[in-house]
């Protein structure tokens, strides 16, 4: 049991490191980190939802639907994986009118942080 906990806590770590990163745009950074989660939890969505932002905001649109999906199919109720994949596949990677989701309290607009909007 504390070894599941301990395991939990490093993987949560990893992802919230990943995120801090991408928001920093310290991409190489972020991939470690990523990387690190996957090999934690090689059946989460949340570390393929990460990588298609970074490839997303590093302008490879192709890879980042293949790892949005990629979190789709392990977690299909995995929301922010949705909405992403959604948005790359209907806003023709017009980055200005993007919104990224990360899973956690905010969305980035255009590169800005807002507040998540409920409904």
């Amino acid at each position: 049991m504390e070894n599941q906990v301990l395991t939990n806590e490093k993987f949560s770590l990893n992802i919230s490191l990943a995120v801090k990163s991408l928001r920093s745009d310290e991409y190489e950074k972020a991939y470690g980190f990523i990387v690190e989660a996957m090999r934690i939890d090689p059946n989460a969505p949340h570390p393929h939802n990460l990588l298609g932002i970074m490839y997303e905001l590093k302008g490879d649109g192709s890879r980042a639907r293949r790892h949005y999906r990629a979190a789709y199919s392990l977690d299909p109720t995995f929301e922010p994986a949705c909405r992403n994949l959604e948005q790359i596949c209907t806003l023709l990677d017009n980055y200005k009118l993007r919104t990224y989701d990360f899973g956690d309290d905010a969305v980035y607009r255009g590169g800005k942080r807002e507040p998540r909007e409920i409904g």
